[in-house]
C-alpha cells in the first residue's frame, strides 16, 4: 500500500546563488559543493513583500541579474518504493527543475540549452505569480540516501520588479511490512521529512542500564523496585519504581555500556519516526552531563537524522544568581552547540527547549541569547511550562522572540480535551505548539497518581494533538519509570505504549490515519483497585488522587480490527463480549480479580488474543497504581536487542 508522502515540503530553507554568475556545469549534481552558497526559507525572492528570504537582484534596477540558481538536499530511506513524483512550483518567471542532475520539468523557457542570460520569454504577471504549478515528474534519477533538487530561476526581462520561487515534491511511498504493528510503515525518510514532529523527552537518571550488571541483580532489581533498595529509603512506599526498562543483558567488558545502550535506544526511537529526543539537562557536569554527551554521540553514530533537543531544565540545574547562572548556561551550551547531533532549525538557529522557562526572568533570557550569539551561536527559544503557559509565553515573547510555545500537559481524560484549542492560541500568538502527550502518572514517592482512564486519555491526547493542528508532538516522558510515564518498552507497559506511537506518530505526521493492516489486541489495567487497602504499618499513607479526574477501576481491551468483530475478555471464569465494526475500538468492564484473558473473534475464529501478564488482586501490603499494558501480535523484535 503506498502513502502520499512530502519529500520537501514548501517553505524549506534552500540554498541559493545570486550574483547574477554561473555556478558551472555541475551544480546540479548532489556532489557539488554548495557551502558557500547563502541559504533561507522559501518563498525566496524579491519585490512582492511577501518573501520569506530576500535575494539579491545586483548593483542596477535596470540591469538586474537573469538568473538566481536554488538547491535542496533531501534523503530516501529505499528509492526503490517511491514513486508517482508530483511537483509543485512557485515561479516568477521562467524555470527548470532537476532532480540528481536530471532534468524532469520546465516551464516558460525555450528548449535546447539555456544559459546564465537566457530570458524567459514570457511575463508571469498578476494572479499567475502566486499560482502553483502542478506536474508528474519521474523519479528515475531518485537514489537510496541523499538527493538534490536544484531549480534555475530566470527573469523575463532585465529591468523586471520581482522574483518569486518556492516548491513542494510529494511521492507515493510503499509501506514496508512491520509485523510488530498494527499498520504497515511508512518509510523513516518520508515521516522524516513531514514538517510535524515528534520528539521524546528524555530522562536521565533511568538509562536502560545503571551498572551494566545481571539484570536478576542490578541496580533496578536491588535497590529501586525493592522497599529495602538503598537503605529502606522507599520502604514507605514499596519501593521507588513499580516497574523497570525491560532488562537489558550486560555488556561485553571493554564496552562503553552506556554509549552502547544510548545507540540502542535511539534505534528503538528512530523505529517509530521519532525524530529525536528532548534531553533534560538536570546538570552542565558530572554524570548527567557525562550522558548528554554519550547520547549526542550515539545518534550521531546511529542516525544522522536523529536530533538531541536541549531542554535546560530550569527547576534542577543553572542555579545561583542572574550571572552565575547565565555563565553556566552558555558555557555548557556553547559547549555541544555545533555537535552533529544537535537539533537545530533550518535556518542554521540553536534551537533551545528550556523546562519551567519562567524560573528565570524574560529580561534574563534576552541577555543570555544575546551572550549566545556573541559567542557565534543564533539561537531560538521554545520554551516548555508547568505553570499557565499563555500569560508566561506572552510575557517572555514580550523580551525574546519566539519559535514556539508548549506546556507540560494534562494526564486526564477531561483534560485532554482543553488540550485542542491550545494549538490555534499558539498560532495566534504567531508561534508553534509543542503538544504534550503521556501514557499515565504514578509517583511512589510521592504516594500520588492521576487517573489516565487505561489507555483512554493518552488516545484522547493524540486526538487533541491531530485534530487541533499542533506543530510538534513532544511525548512526556521516554523513560522517566519514577512517574510511569514511559513510552519505551518496560516491564509494567510492556510494549504497547511503544506500538501505539507508531500508529499515533504516522497519524500525525501524515495527516491522514493509517490502514490498519493487521489485527491486534492491546490491555490496560491495574494489578489492583485504587480501593485496595494498604497495610499502613509499611506504607506511609494512601496514595492520593490529584489532578481532578476521578478514579476508574476498570479492564480495557483496546482493539485495532481490520473488519468487524466480537471483542472478548474473560476473567475469573467469565467471559464478556461486545460486537464492534472495523478500527479502532475500545471494550472496558469492571475491575475484578484474576488474570485478564483478551480475544477479538471473527466468524468463530479467534483472529487476535493475549494474556495478560499481572494477575489483578486486591490482598496488598503497598498501594501499586500503575496501569500495566501488553499486546498481541507476536513478532521478532530482535532488531530492538542490538
Amino acid at each position: 500500500m503506498g502513502v502520499s508522502t512530502t519529500l520537501v515540503a514548501a517553505g524549506s530553507v534552500w540554498k541559493y546563488r545570486d550574483t547574477g554568475v554561473d555556478p558551472g556545469a555541475q551544480w546540479k549534481s548532489v556532489a557539488y559543493a554548495d557551502a558557500a552558497w547563502a541559504q533561507g526559507a522559501a518563498q525566496l525572492g524579491y519585490g512582492d513583500g511577501d518573501e520569506a528570504t530576500v535575494v539579491s537582484y545586483g548593483p542596477s534596477t535596470t540591469s538586474r541579474y537573469v538568473t538566481t540558481w536554488f538547491r535542496k538536499t533531501f534523503t530516501v530511506a529505499d528509492a526503490s518504493r517511491v514513486s508517482a513524483g508530483v511537483l509543485r512550483l512557485l515561479r516568477d518567471d521562467g524555470a527548470i527543475v532537476y532532480l540528481n542532475g536530471v532534468e524532469v520539468f520546465r516551464t516558460n523557457l525555450p528548449a535546447g540549452t539555456v544559459t546564465a542570460s537566457t530570458l524567459a520569454p514570457l511575463v508571469i504577471a498578476g494572479v499567475d505569480e502566486t499560482t502553483w504549478l502542478t506536474a508528474s515528474i519521474p523519479l528515475t534519477a531518485l537514489v537510496t540516501g541523499t538527493n538534490v533538487l536544484a531549480v534555475e530561476v530566470h527573469q523575463s526581462t532585465l529591468n523586471s520588479s520581482d522574483l518569486g520561487f518556492d516548491l513542494e515534491l510529494n511521492a507515493t511511498v510503499t509501506a514496508q511490512p512491520t509485523p510488530c504493528f498494527a499498520l504497515d510503515l511508512p518509510s523513516l525518510s518520508s515521516l522524516r521529512a513531514s514538517p510535524k514532529k515528534v520528539f521524546a523527552h528524555y530522562f536521565s537518571p533511568y538509562p536502560l542500564s545503571l551498572d551494566n550488571k545481571d539484570p536478576a541483580v542490578d541496580y533496578y532489581a536491588r535497590n529501586y523496585l525493592q522497599p529495602t533498595g538503598e537503605n529502606s529509603k522507599f520502604a514507605y512506599c514499596g519501593g521507588l519504581l513499580k516497574q523497570r526498562p525491560l532488562p537489558q543483558p550486560p555488556r561485553a567488558v571493554g564496552v562503553d555500556y552506556e554509549r552502547a545502550n544510548f545507540e540502542l535506544e535511539v534505534r528503538r526511537a528512530a523505529t517509530l519516526g521519532l525524530d529525536g529526543f528532548t534531553y533534560d539537562i538536570l546538570n552542565y557536569q558530572g554524570t548527567h552531563w557525562t550522558r548528554l554527551l554519550k547520547m549526542l554521540d550515539a545518534a550521531a553514530a546511529v542516525d544522522a537524522g536523529f536530533h538531541i533537543v536541549l531542554m535546560p531544565d530550569m527547576t534542577a540545574t543553572y542555579q545561583g544568581t542572574d550571572a552565575e547562572a547565565q555563565t553556566a548556561f552558555v558555557d555548557s551550551i556553547a559547549s555541544v552547540a555545533s555537535h552533529a547531533a544537535t537539533y537545530h532549525l533550518e535556518d542554521g538557529r540553536l534551537l533551545l527547549a528550556p523546562f519551567a522557562a519562567d524560573r528565570r526572568t524574560p529580561q534574563w533570557w534576552a541577555s543570555t541569547l544575546q551572550a549566545l550569539s556573541a559567542r557565534g551561536i543564533p539561537s531560538a527559544l521554545w520554551p516548555v511550562y508547568v505553570s499557565p503557559w499563555a500569560a508566561a509565553t506572552t510575557s517572555l515573547q514580550a523580551q525574546v522572540p519566539l519559535y514556539g510555545t508548549s506546556s507540560w500537559g494534562s494526564r486526564t481524560l477531561a483534560g485532554a480535551a482543553g488540550q485542542k484549542t491550545n494549538p490555534g492560541t499558539a498560532h495566534g500568538m504567531g508561534l508553534k505548539w509543542m503538544a504534550p502527550l503521556a501514557v499515565q502518572d504514578s509517583r511512589p514517592k510521592d504516594l500520588v497518581y492521576t487517573e489516565a482512564n487505561n489507555s483512554q486519555a493518552l488516545l484522547a491526547l493524540w486526538d487533541a494533538a491531530i485534530q487541533g493542528g499542533a506543530d510538534w508532538v513532544q511525548l512526556i516522558t521516554w523513560n522517566d519509570y519514577s512517574e510511569a510515564t514511559e513510552f519505551s518498552p518496560s516491564s509494567g507497559t510492556q510494549w504497547a505504549p511503544f506500538d501505539l506511537t507508531a500508529y499515533y506518530t504516522t497519524w500525525f505526521k501524515t495527516g491522514v490515519q493509517p490502514a490498519i493492516v493487521r489485527d491486534a489486541v492491546y490491555y490496560f489495567h491495574r494489578t489492583q483497585a485504587t480501593t485496595a487497602v494498604p497495610d499502613l504499618t509499611q506504607q506511609r499513607s494512601v496514595y492520593k488522587l490529584v489532578n481532578g479526574a476521578a478514579a476508574v477501576n476498570e479492564i480495557e481491551l483496546l482493539a485495532f480490527l481490520t473488519a468487524p468483530a466480537t471483542l472478548e475478555i474473560e476473567v475469573a471464569g467469565t467471559v464478556q463480549r461486545k460486537d464492534v465494526g472495523a478500527g479502532i475500538q475500545s471494550f472496558r468492564i469492571p475491575l475484578k480479580e484474576g488474570t485478564p484473558r483478551f480475544r477479538a473473534v471473527r466468524g468463530g475464529v479467534t483472529v487476535a488474543s493475549v494474556t495478560s501478564a499481572s494477575p489483578i488482586n486486591n490482598t496488598i501490603v503497598y498501594q501499586d497504581l500503575l496501569y500495566r499494558a501488553g499486546g498481541s501480535l507476536t513478532c521478532d523484535r530482535t532488531a530492538f536487542f542490538p
